[in-house]
């Protein structure tokens, strides 16, 4: 009787070198979806364009520079102590300084023999200082203001003599009505202002100022007047 021969039909089952290649196709298609999906959830989500905060700006004073809790200060001058050093006799520092007359473009202050000005200005309670509007016209309005901190009785022989609070430049817009920000630290307890102007714009001989305005707060609980007789005694 023949002897039957084994049959040599494929195997069904896989080999291991199948499997395994099978396998690292797997793996990679895994690892591509993977990272598929993390730069998806982990790509930037374009930025809306910021809306400004910032609130319109002002033609003659800047509000994103004086702030809603600061007041005109001209309500707290000791007018009974203002002084103006060259000052022309018919253009006076209240033509720049007084509300109501510095809102006219008529009334000016101008410096008389050359071109520097000095004022005093006391308070009647100490104030706070933040920020300071100079006006004046393009070419004959200040330039180089410095300001004193409680310094009395200076001149122009000794106000080279002590070191500023603050120095401001003026440009252009501070000219049309745009504040200057000052160093508010040392301004927190003002009793009265120097304000000096060096120069102005073109280097001409006169000087032109159409309205100073400072801007702060008040310290209520301190009456200068009071102070002041408390100190005389």
């Amino acid at each position: 009787m023949a002897q039957s021969r084994p049959s040599h039909s494929p195997s069904l089952c896989p080999s291991p070198h199948f499997e395994h290649e099978v396998n690292c196709i797997s793996l990679s298609l895994s690892l591509s979806l993977c990272r598929r999906s993390i730069r998806n959830r982990c790509a930037p989500i374009p930025a809306r364009p910021l809306r400004s905060t910032n609130p319109p700006a002002m033609s003659a004073e800047s509000a994103s520079a004086i702030q809603r809790n600061q007041v005109d200060l001209s309500d707290f001058i000791d007018w009974s102590g203002v002084e103006c050093l060259n000052q022309s006799a018919s253009h006076s520092l209240p033509n720049a300084l007084k509300q109501g007359y510095r809102e006219d473009d008529g009334l000016l202050l101008e410096s008389d023999a050359d071109e520097q000005l000095l004022m005093y200005i006391p308070f009647t309670q100490v104030v706070k200082l933040y920020a300071l509007v100079v006006k004046g016209p393009e070419e004959e309005g200040p330039k180089t203001v410095k300001l004193f901190s409680n310094r009395e009785h200076m001149g122009f022989s000794n106000v080279n003599d002590f070191p500023p609070s603050d120095t401001a430049v003026l440009s252009e817009d501070n000219l049309k009505g745009k504040p200057v920000v000052l160093k508010y630290v040392k301004f927190q307890n003002v009793r009265s202002l120097t304000i000096f102007i060096e120069d102005n714009q073109s280097g001409s001989d006169i000087t032109k100022v159409q309205k100073i305005a400072m801007h702060g707060t008040t310290v209520e609980t301190t009456d200068m007047k009071g102070l002041k007789k408390v100190e005389d005694h």
